[in-house]
C-alpha cells in the first residue's frame, strides 16, 4: 500500500510539471493587451476626471466623471490585441517609420481584426497613438468599429492614456443600421 502511494504522488508530481515554453504565447506583435492593462491599472488607482461624449445614431450625451470603469470602457482595445494563439501568422508587418508599426490581415483570413496601427513615443518607446478596425459580419449580423486612443506624459512622469475614441455601426439584418461613437477626453 505504501508503495502504491509513493508511485501515485510521483505520478501526480511529474503529471502536473509542465515545460513553460508549451504553455507561453509567443508573442509575434506588439502586446496591446498587456499595454492596455497597465493603463487601466494606472486609471483605477488615479480615478482621473474625464469629458466624455457619446452618441447612438442622432441621440447624444456629454457627462464629466471620474467614476468610469476602466476596464470595460478600453476593454475594444484588448480585444485588438493580436497575440492570440489563432492569429499568429495571420498579419503583414510593415513599419513605414522607425516607430510606426501596422499590422494588417492577410488575405483570405476572416479575422475580426482588420488592422492595427501603433506609433511609439521616439523617447519613452511607449505608445502615443493607437489605432485598430474591428469588423465581422455573417449571415445575421455585420459591425464595424474604429478604435484611436493617444497617450502622452503627464506632468508627473506617468505615461497614460490623453484621449480614446470608438465609432462604428451594428446591423442586425431584421433591424436598422445603428451607428454609435464614444470620446474620452482625460483632464
Amino acid at each position: 500500500m505504501r508503495t502504491f502511494l509513493y508511485l501515485f504522488t510521483l505520478v501526480l508530481f511529474f503529471g502536473s510539471c509542465t515545460n513553460p515554453t508549451d504553455t507561453t504565447v509567443v508573442q509575434n506583435y506588439f502586446d496591446l493587451k498587456g499595454f492596455i492593462e497597465k493603463q487601466i491599472s494606472e486609471l483605477n488607482k488615479r480615478k482621473p476626471l474625464v469629458n466624455k461624449e457619446m452618441s447612438l445614431d442622432d441621440k447624444q450625451e456629454h457627462k464629466q466623471t471620474n467614476e468610469i470603469d476602466w476596464r470595460q470602457e478600453l476593454e475594444l482595445f484588448t480585444q485588438a490585441d493580436l497575440n492570440k494563439q489563432a492569429y499568429q501568422l495571420s498579419y503583414t508587418i510593415s513599419q513605414p517609420t522607425t516607430s510606426t508599426y501596422v499590422y494588417t490581415l492577410k488575405s483570405g483570413e476572416t479575422l475580426p481584426v482588420k488592422s492595427l496601427k501603433i506609433v511609439l513615443d521616439e523617447v519613452s518607446k511607449q505608445p502615443k497613438l493607437v489605432e485598430a478596425l474591428l469588423q465581422e459580419e455573417n449571415r445575421l449580423y455585420d459591425s464595424e468599429k474604429k478604435l484611436q486612443l493617444t497617450c502622452t506624459m503627464r506632468p508627473e512622469g506617468v505615461w497614460l492614456v490623453k484621449t480614446y475614441e470608438i465609432n462604428g455601426f451594428q446591423h442586425l439584418t431584421i433591424t436598422d443600421k445603428k451607428t454609435f461613437s464614444v470620446k474620452g477626453t482625460i483632464n
